[in-house]
């Protein structure tokens, strides 16, 4: 090819690449014009519910086009995220992404249909929870330290539920950290573990903050300790899985914006800003922090980064915890 023919090359593709830069700004202007769905892989009413109906009540006031809230539970969070990522990356479509659902799932299966880092846009971190440490208004255990002595005297004979791979993974690390055996008794929902703790059928259970102080606070079970690397500020009097027996424990889930890969890097900004502005908003915060989590805002630059450290990390925690991946 001559130096003509290939000046007329290049000059044809930056015309190309300029309409398409174009076409994708005036895209991004024109957005939203339609609703847009919000996926949460949890049933109505769970943490993840919540905050995906206070996110899009916000979203729907300043984007002027509603924000449907669409639940699909169930494997672990995959059946939520899956039918993300295999929507249209147009913008319309985004999913409430956990630690759990996106870094662990990666983490423990061996196979997802989905890959959670490159099949996925980021939009935005929203928030961090941690975890509290549960056990039966019944037990004989009055702290952290009394219920790993119990357990230690009897091995393998206390047990503990699990509604996801992730409730499994934590127990398992903290088990292997304070040198116990549980057995483990898996439940196909949080809910029914909780139910069955309760009941004095399960002996521990890791549940959500958000979830776990209310259970507490009516006397149907007791909160031994929490997963945050310090008190948290809301429940000054509960102490740290790390302070209480098992050092250097910690477990946290943070919370995200995703939508499925492909979608306008413009329209992923958009979205981002307007969620960072109601991640500053003094109504959300406080809602945030009264449901047991920080409220805490990263760009999509931080998310996708986040998200690849925290698979890594995981891996690592659950081979040294003899955790095997699951198909």
């Amino acid at each position: 090819m001559n130096s003509r023919c290939e000046t007329a090359v290049r000059a044809a593709l930056f015309t190309v690449l300029g309409l398409l830069c174009f076409a994708a700004s005036v895209a991004a202007q024109d957005y939203p014009n339609k609703p847009i769905r919000f996926v949460t892989s949890q049933a109505a009413g769970g943490t993840a519910d919540i905050l995906a109906r206070l996110i899009g009540q916000k979203l729907t006031d300043s984007m002027g086009q509603p924000v449907l809230i669409d639940n699909r539970p169930g494997a672990n969070g995959i059946i939520g995220i899956d039918s993300v990522a295999k929507s249209a990356p147009d913008g319309y479509t985004i999913v409430l992404g956990t630690a759990a659902n996106l870094a662990v799932n990666a983490a423990l299966y061996k196979r997802l249909p989905y890959e959670p880092v490159s099949e996925l846009s980021h939009i935005a971190l929203i928030g961090k929870t941690y975890y509290s440490l549960l056990v039966p208004a019944t037990s004989p255990a009055k702290n952290l330290g009394e219920f790993i002595a119990l357990a230690r005297a009897k091995p393998g004979q206390l047990n503990y539920g699990s509604g996801s791979s992730s409730q499994r993974a934590q127990t398992e690390i903290f088990s292997n950290g304070a040198k116990i055996s549980l057995t483990h008794i898996p439940y196909k929902s949080n809910t029914q573990a909780m139910t069955d703790l309760m009941g004095g059928r399960v002996d521990l259970l890791f549940e959500s903050t958000a979830t776990a102080m209310p259970t507490a606070r009516s006397g149907k079970a007791k909160v031994l300790a929490i997963t945050s690397p310090k008190r948290l500020a809301l429940y000054s009097d509960v102490p740290t899985v790390a302070e209480s027996g098992v050092p250097g424990y910690e477990w946290s889930q943070w919370v995200s914006i995703n939508g499925p890969a492909g979608i306008a890097p413009a329209i992923i900004q958009k979205l981002s800003n307007e969620i960072m502005k109601i991640m500053a908003n003094p109504e959300v915060v406080d809602r945030f922090r009264s449901m047991g989590l920080e409220p805490n805002y990263g760009s999509p630059e931080q998310l996708t980064a986040l998200l690849k450290s925290d698979v890594l990390s995981y891996k690592k925690a659950f081979k040294d915890a003899g955790i095997p991946q699951e198909e």
